[in-house]
């Protein structure tokens, strides 16, 4: 059942089948090198699934954990995605806009009035929904950002939002890890007037038959998650936290597995992300033939809107509204020749995106980080090789 159809031959779809074998074998060859203990890759083009892959481990690989042995990572197996859940909200927030319900011109104040009653009330009476979509709205709420035990707990997220001071100028390019989630979500649920977890299951999630396309876990679904490991130096660092603090107890603690973290608590498989991608890339449509959004208006949202340098990460970064954009040079999806591309990473361990030129759309899902670098380095191959099989 979709997206766990049956996989396809790749030539029904216009694909090299050689070449996307090769890819495969590559993926998995990663996962032989140490890159990752274990992950999923699935592909899509056309509304048909031609990739539907899962190798390694995906718990149990380090001493001391709770399982005796290794435990084998399915194609069904439910990994944390993080950032990937930036897209979600944004689809989210488009959908509205498309409804009448905001504008992105809208400031976030228009809103959730209190958001400028705390200190910087003047700078941040100014942000606008597209500032926070395009990560130009300034709000990088370190402070709260490092107490992760107050994260579940909505009511203070949102009064952490309204006391938080600018830190830089509205129209800065910062990319924001937590506070994209928190903002966007906030505005969603002053719109609609109901929890966005709910809403999203109903708008979105249901009707694209991805029943897995979902923030945070069932309690009683943990233990069967594939756990995140940080492979990186152990003294990282990730927005002033131990970076393998953030990326393994926000997916292993009950009470931050279970929670709704917008901005970076996605969980999902990679057939799920490759379903999500697959609605955009067709233009908006879902695999049943319900539209989800306009035509024009994921277009909107999956184009440039934004370059330069990012304030946060100092690296250079495309964006569009919500999503990162491929370039004519190096990027998320290659090293060059990816304009039609967009999608979104998780950590350093997960990509959903889809490429306009060529319809396709994959979802990749693993459990180790180590940093940027190693995450561009392990999708290009992934991403290039998927791409250069089209015909």
């Amino acid at each position: 059942m979709f997206p766990h159809d049956e996989v396809v031959d790749a030539p029904l779809v216009g694909m090299d089948a050689d070449r996307v074998r090769a890819t495969v074998v590559g993926f998995e060859g990663q996962q032989k090198a140490g890159d990752f203990p274990g992950g999923q890759l699935a592909v899509r083009r056309h509304g048909r699934l031609v990739v539907n892959t899962a190798c390694g481990f995906a718990r149990g690989v380090r001493p001391g954990e709770d399982q005796a042995d290794p435990v084998p990572v399915t194609t069904t197996t439910l990994f944390p995605s993080f950032s990937a859940g930036k897209a979600v909200l944004a689809v989210a927030i488009a959908m509205l806009e498309e409804r009448g319900l905001l504008a992105v011109e809208d400031r976030i104040v228009d809103h959730f009035t209190e958001f400028a009653s705390g200190p910087g009330a003047a700078a941040k009476s100014r942000i606008t929904i597209l500032d926070v979509l395009t990560h130009q709205g300034g709000i990088l709420m370190k402070g709260f950002c490092a107490r992760m035990d107050e994260w579940p707990d909505w009511d203070k997220v949102r009064s952490a939002m309204i006391n938080a001071q600018p830190t830089h100028r509205r129209g800065t390019l910062a990319y924001h890890p937590l506070e994209f989630g928190w903002l966007l979500a906030e505005v969603a649920m002053r719109v609609t007037g109901e929890w966005f977890p709910d809403w999203l299951r109903r708008e979105i999630a249901e009707p694209c038959g991805l029943g897995r396309l979902r923030f945070g876990s069932d309690a009683d679904a943990i233990d069967g998650i594939a756990r995140p490991y940080w492979l990186g130096p152990p003294d990282g660092l990730l927005a002033g936290l131990q970076a393998g603090r953030v990326f393994e107890d926000i997916a292993t603690l009950p009470e931050l597995a279970t929670a709704f973290i917008p901005g970076a608590g996605l969980v999902t498989d990679a057939a799920t992300l490759a379903g999500f991608y697959a609605m955009l890339v067709s233009g908006g449509v879902a695999q049943d033939g319900t539209r989800i959004l306009g035509n024009d208006q994921v277009r909107r949202y999956t184009t440039r809107h934004v370059m330069g340098w990012d304030r946060t990460n100092s690296a250079p970064i495309v964006l569009g509204r919500g999503f990162f954009i491929g370039t004519r040079g190096p990027g998320l999806f290659g090293p060059w020749g990816t304009a039609g591309c967009f999608g979104h990473a998780g950590a350093f361990c997960a990509l959903g995106m889809a490429d306009h030129r060529s319809g396709l759309s994959i979802g990749v899902t693993t459990n180790g980080n180590k940093n940027p670098a190693d995450l561009v380095k392990r999708m290009w191959p992934v991403v290039g090789g998927m791409r250069k099989a089209c015909k």
